[in-house]
C-alpha cells in the first residue's frame, strides 16, 4: 500500500449525474482504479449520520446520529478513522465546508482543520481546495479529508439532475483537478492513494428516504497496488470507507467497527 491517503468526499452527487457530466479529473480516478456505482448509502440519507458510517465504520442505529444532523456524544463510543491515524502517530487534516463536521473527529485527532463555511450563491468549494491542495504540497499529510459540500446545496436550491446540479458536479470536478494537478507538480501524486465517494443522493430538492435515488452512491479508488479500470464486484457500503481507508494505512482494525476492507479493489 501507498503510505497517504487523500479522501474526497462529494456532498450528494448521484452516480447518473455523476454519469451526465463532464468530469475528466473523476474519470481518470475510476478509469485507472477500482470503482461502483452502486455503493449504498445509510437510512436516513442525511449528511451527518452518513458521514458518521463512513467515519466510524457502525451504521446510524449504533452511532446514534439521525436525521436532525445534530451530533451525539454516544457517537464517540466508535473511534473515527482519524482517532486511529492519529493514534498511529500519523499526520492527519481535513478541509471542509460545512462546520458540523468537526463532530468526525476526537479532539486532538487533527494537526490541521480548516473550514470555510459555504455561502449560498458561492463558489464554496473552489476555496477550499485550494487550501487542500497547498496544504498537501507544503506539509504532506498522512491522511487528508477534502469535503466538498457544492453540489447538495445545488441539488436543494435548483434540484438534483437539474442542469445547475450536473453544473455543480463539473466544478467540483475542476477543483478536483487543481489538487491532483498540484500532487503531480511537486511529484507527489504517487504517494497519495485517493478515494472518492458521495455520502448521499437526492431526489427532487432533497433526500433522506430509502428511495433508490437517496441510497445510491459512487465510490472510487485509486492508487498504488489498486486495481486498474475494475468495477468492483463486491457489494460496498459506507461503513467500509473507513476500513478500506486504514487497510490502505497499515492501521489496525477497531473491533467496534461494522465495515470491511474493500478487498476486491486491490490486486
Amino acid at each position: 500500500m501507498t503510505n497517504k491517503l487523500l479522501l474526497i468526499i462529494l456532498d450528494a452527487c448521484r452516480p447518473d449525474g455523476l454519469a451526465q457530466a463532464h468530469t475528466p479529473h473523476l474519470d481518470s480516478l475510476w478509469q485507472t482504479g477500482a470503482y461502483t456505482w452502486t455503493a449504498r448509502s445509510v437510512m436516513p440519507s442525511v449528511t451527518l449520520p452518513a458521514h458518521m458510517t463512513m467515519f466510524r465504520s457502525v451504521p446510524p442505529e449504533q452511532h446514534g446520529v439521525g436525521e436532525d444532523n445534530v451530533f451525539v456524544p454516544g457517537a464517540a463510543a466508535f473511534p473515527s478513522v482519524l482517532d486511529v491515524a492519529k493514534q498511529a502517530g500519523l499526520h492527519t487534516a481535513m478541509f471542509y465546508s460545512w462546520e458540523q463536521l468537526r463532530d468526525l473527529a476526537a479532539p486532538g485527532s487533527l494537526d490541521m482543520s480548516c473550514c470555510r463555511a459555504a455561502r449560498k450563491g458561492e463558489d464554496s468549494d473552489t476555496p477550499v481546495a485550494e487550501a487542500a491542495a497547498a496544504y498537501l504540497v507544503a506539509e504532506q499529510p498522512d491522511l487528508c479529508v477534502l469535503y466538498l459540500g457544492d453540489i447538495d446545496l445545488t441539488g436543494h436550491a435548483a434540484g438534483w439532475m437539474s442542469p445547475a446540479y450536473i453544473a455543480a458536479i463539473e466544478a467540483n470536478d475542476r477543483a478536483i483537478g487543481g489538487v491532483l494537478a498540484a500532487l503531480a507538480a511537486n511529484g507527489l501524486r504517487e504517494q497519495y492513494t485517493i478515494l472518492a465517494l458521495a455520502d448521499h443522493g437526492g431526489h427532487d430538492y432533497g433526500h433522506g428516504t430509502n428511495a433508490p435515488e437517496d441510497m445510491t452512491i459512487p465510490w472510487m479508488l485509486n492508487g498504488a497496488g489498486v486495481k486498474r479500470g475494475y468495477a468492483l464486484r463486491t457489494p460496498v457500503n459506507l461503513a467500509d470507507t473507513a476500513a478500506t481507508i486504514a487497510h490502505c494505512l497499515g492501521l489496525p482494525l477497531p473491533a467496534a467497527w461494522a465495515g470491511q476492507p474493500v478487498y476486491d479493489a486491490f490486486e
